[in-house]
């Protein structure tokens, strides 16, 4: 923790060279008034962020609103002040050069230009903050209720004529902890995708951040979603409990909590099993796991095998497994599954995200399926990006996602 605090502050110094340099044609007082209200800032910050990380269960449990606010506060000024930092380093860098090579002149000017480089680079580096800081600002305060349809359409050659333009909506990771209540922006998305008509609705997982408790408010509101073919749930990593300081009783409590939330919906969950989906003679398997992660992190529940238990390999299987990991580790050329559903990654929550044609995420650090759409062979895995947010208070460039899937015969 120490470690983290003594980085996020040293960026923020760093940064104040640039601001200081980039104020030395203002008058003295406007030059301290500046420098007075930046270190004030950075102060209290740097002081609520130390008291959340030492405080986390009280700060998370019983002062989510001031919780969320210290994150988003916190991140945003990082990475504000950590792009200023980037462009002030390499005129550094540059500057060192120089002077090491005896060919420093402190008031070079940029060709064709009255601007010193230092001066250049500097005020770059504050206007591409300036463009950061809004950026997380309308993150935290519009992007992430900005919920997206993103429509996908999937041919298979041995998808059941019947089910010929069969239409999924898949949503995930909720984290209803994270809303503190306000119940409207998820009314809007509920309204989203019913209007896509989808005959079968899919929720992939992590309802809750912690408690079961966060999701009842919100049951009249999931229970007004429509399909006429069957809404089916899963659990995800948040929905065991393990992120509190709970006992093992009370992680149990959590599970079953959210799984009896989840049926109150309107949802069937899938807890390692099956159904299967019948149309004019034709079938197809909705398989369901519990949650199974590669990181040591992550609940190692999910059991495919248990939950295929009397599914033909000659029979078109759904499958819905909320951590992408796992379809490279136990599914994909080892099972007869055709699609698989997964969320976890939120896409990291930030990045930039243009389906199709460009897309770039700290998340694709962490995974190797980290949004969208991959296939390997005849097998298909669609990860989607998450309704909801956690940790930082927003969604930056990486909007919440609505998933409209298609499917034809090939």
């Amino acid at each position: 923790m120490y470690f983290r605090l003594f980085i996020i502050f040293f960026v923020a110094a760093f940064a104040y060279k640039a601001i200081y340099f980039s104020t030395r044609g203002l008058t003295p007082a406007l030059k301290v008034s500046i420098g007075v209200a930046y270190w004030l800032i950075v102060v209290v910050l740097m002081s609520l962020l130390t008291y959340s990380w030492l405080n986390w269960s009280e700060m998370h449990d019983k002062h989510p609103e001031l919780h969320n606010f210290v994150i988003g506060a916190v991140l945003t000024m990082f990475f504000t002040t950590l792009i200023i930092s980037i462009f002030h380093l390499f005129d550094d860098i540059i500057w060192l050069v120089r002077k090491l090579a005896g060919a420093f002149r402190s008031k070079e000017s940029l060709p064709g230009t009255s601007i010193s480089r230092t001066e250049f680079l500097t005020k770059s580096g504050l206007a591409l903050g300036g463009v950061i800081f809004g950026s997380f600002m309308w993150g935290i305060t519009k992007g992430k209720f900005n919920f997206r349809v993103i429509e996908q359409k999937l041919a298979f050659n041995n998808l059941p004529k019947a089910f010929n333009g069969l239409r999924i909506v898949q949503i995930s990771d909720a984290h209803l902890g994270s809303f503190n209540n306000n119940l409207e922006p998820i009314k809007h998305c509920v309204e989203m995708v019913n209007d896509l008509k989808p005959d079968v609705i899919v929720f992939t997982g992590d309802l809750v951040n912690t408690h079961h408790e966060e999701a009842l408010p919100w049951i009249d509101v999931f229970r007004k979603l429509e399909a006429p073919m069957g809404k089916f749930s899963i659990l995800g990593n948040h929905d065991y409990g393990y992120y509190g300081d709970l006992t093992e009783a009370e992680q149990v409590a959590v599970r079953q909590g959210v799984i009896d939330i989840e049926k109150e919906m309107g949802f069937q969950p899938l807890i390692n099993e099956h159904v299967h989906l019948e149309k004019d003679g034709d079938k197809l398997a909705v398989i369901g796991v519990e949650n199974w992660g590669k990181s040591h992190w992550f609940p190692k529940a999910g059991d495919y095998k248990l939950a295929s238990q009397g599914v033909s390999d000659e029979t078109f299987q759904l499958l819905l497994s909320h951590d992408p990991t796992h379809w490279d580790e136990h599914i994909v050329g080892q099972t007869a599954v055709d699609l698989t559903l997964s969320g976890h990654t939120h896409g990291a929550q930030m990045g930039i995200s243009i389906p199709g044609v460009l897309e770039i995420s700290p998340a694709q650090l962490l995974f190797k399926r980290a949004k969208g759409l991959y296939t390997e062979g005849k097998q298909q895995l669609y990860v989607n990006r998450g309704l909801g947010f956690l940790i930082f208070p927003g969604r930056v460039g990486m909007a919440p996602e609505i998933t409209c899937l298609d499917l034809s015969v090939a």
